[in-house]
């Protein structure tokens, strides 16, 4: 017996040694200069015994499970700091030609700080997250009940393309309560900050590609894929992504963000801030340009309409949509001749000469009857590219939807797009019931903002499946939460 009690003392002794020397010094200590030292030798010999990607993969888990932890505990950081990684991630994954899963690292980023938020809220005995009850979650979450059911969709023939979907969608929606649990001014102007930090930083970086070019190791990548190139070479010139997946997506950043920054200049903020966002703005917008996406060039008519019709007797309104107009006005209209990318602009509001839009209206009625006779749809990732991928045998597998709207009434029929449809208009209805229920002018330019982006995104899913692909979605979601926290400026 004297023996176990002499036992449990020396562990209890090196236990409490380890205690100290750990978690009271932090291993500022000779021990923990050893130990460090012992570690960094053993990794360094590791490395140079791996190869390049091995490597690679290795310090992201090395350096991810140290940025894991500090997300688990501060929900705040997790969140910027997954926004932030996603507008990075593509340009990392073009230079060094991998198929690394650095896309992976934002879900998981994204789903350590959901985690982090629900423990806390368990320990605390908080069942009901604030403000979780209003009409867009509640909408929201019949959205998702609609596209669980959609695994028994017996049209769709394999359920790899299902859980693609839902795993995205999921993730996003994951963003949407982190964002109501940790939403206070100080976040919303600090996500305001990092946002529009992080698209002028891409709208730069679109100009320098269109200005000097691209950087070899990108026009490599995008003369890699035969389709890829037809894609982004037209009339002589590439259409230009930055840092982001493709022109597309790039495109429909630059002109939400535009718009979002050209809104919040309207605002009552002080004169150098409205030049900051002013300046922000016209470099986002000629990102845009360079993008060469028609949806976006599309967008920001859009969505500065809807400005303008609600701010309509506001001074700065007037003089915002004179200056636009007459912009719009020279584009158009100017004796502007032999620029690539004026012309496609150009081309966006020449519907009758447009030869895309006639296919994609032939594509529209052909496809019609299969959505008539199938209320449910296809199943999710039957349509288009991921049809080929998930659903090869389906009948629907290669069908290019080129539209959000039609690839929702081809995936999952008219009752599915008919909640899409109910879902987009009670986000409109809400943004626009809490501007006019606001009496707080700040409160009041951020929903301006907001509606702006909505809507013009609401419009873009006419001709593109402009919700989905990152960074933009990490915008869109947290946007939806934000809009939904605003009622407490009141």
């Amino acid at each position: 017996m004297s023996r176990v009690k002499e036992k449990q003392g020396y562990i209890d002794r090196i236990a409490y040694w380890l205690y100290q020397r750990v978690l009271l010094e932090k291993l500022n200590n000779p021990i923990g200069y050893i130990f460090l030292s012992f570690c960094s030798i053993v990794l360094a010999f590791l490395l140079s015994k791996l190869s390049a990607t091995l490597t690679i993969v290795l310090l992201f888990v090395i350096v991810g499970s140290g940025v894991a932890v500090v997300c688990l505990f501060n929900a705040e950081f997790g969140f910027l700091l997954t926004l932030t990684s996603s507008f990075f991630v593509f340009i990392i994954k073009r230079y060094f030609g991998e198929e690394i899963p650095l896309g992976a690292i934002v879900e998981v980023l994204l789903f350590v700080t959901f985690l982090g938020i629900f423990f806390k809220k368990s320990t605390q005995n908080v069942i009901k997250w604030q403000y979780a009850s209003n009409p867009i979650t509640i909408i929201y979450l019949i959205y998702i009940a609609y596209m669980i059911i959609q695994a028994f969709n017996p049209d769709m023939h394999y359920v790899d393309g299902w859980l693609h979907i839902m795993r995205k969608l999921i993730g996003f929606i994951m963003a949407y309560f982190v964002v109501l649990y940790i939403f206070n001014i100080q976040f919303l102007k600090r996500f305001t900050i990092v946002w529009l930090s992080l698209a002028l930083l891409a709208g730069l970086y679109g100009c320098y590609q269109e200005w000097f070019g691209l950087l070899p190791f990108e026009e490599n990548w995008v003369r890699q894929d035969d389709l890829r190139f037809g894609l982004y070479f037209i009339d002589g010139r590439f259409r230009k992504f930055s840092f982001l997946s493709d022109p597309t997506a790039f495109g429909i950043l630059m002109a939400i963000s535009g718009l979002y920054s050209l809104v919040l200049a309207t605002g009552a903020v002080s004169t150098k801030k409205k030049i900051v966002l002013l300046v922000a703005s016209v470099i986002m917008f000629l990102g845009m340009a360079y993008s060469g996406t028609r949806t976006a060039y599309a967008m920001l008519p859009a969505g500065l309409a809807i400005f303008v019709i609600m701010t309509i007797t506001n001074r700065n309104t007037m003089i915002l949509t004179t200056a636009v107009l007459a912009v719009f006005i020279v584009i158009i209209f100017g004796p502007i001749y032999g620029n690539t990318t004026v012309n496609r602009i150009r081309s966006t509001f020449e519907f009758s000469s447009d030869a895309s839009l006639s296919v994609r209206d032939i594509n529209r009625a052909s496809i019609q009857p299969y959505i008539y006779t199938h209320p449910i749809g296809g199943g999710l990732a039957t349509s288009g590219v991921m049809g080929l991928k998930y659903n090869p045998d389906h009948p629907l597998a290669g069908f290019p939807p080129d539209s959000g709207y039609l690839r929702t009434a081809l995936e999952t029929g008219w009752i599915g797009l008919a909640l899409t449809c109910i879902l987009y208009f009670i986000i409109i209805r809400t943004s626009i019931a809490g501007y006019y229920r606001s009496n707080n002018k700040l409160a009041k330019t951020y929903y301006l903002g907001f509606i702006a982006v909505f809507y013009s995104i609401i419009i873009a899913q006419y001709a593109q499946v402009a919700i989905g692909q990152l960074p933009g979605s990490l915008i869109f979601y947290p946007a939806l939460a934000i809009v939904v926290c605003l009622q407490k400026f009141d």
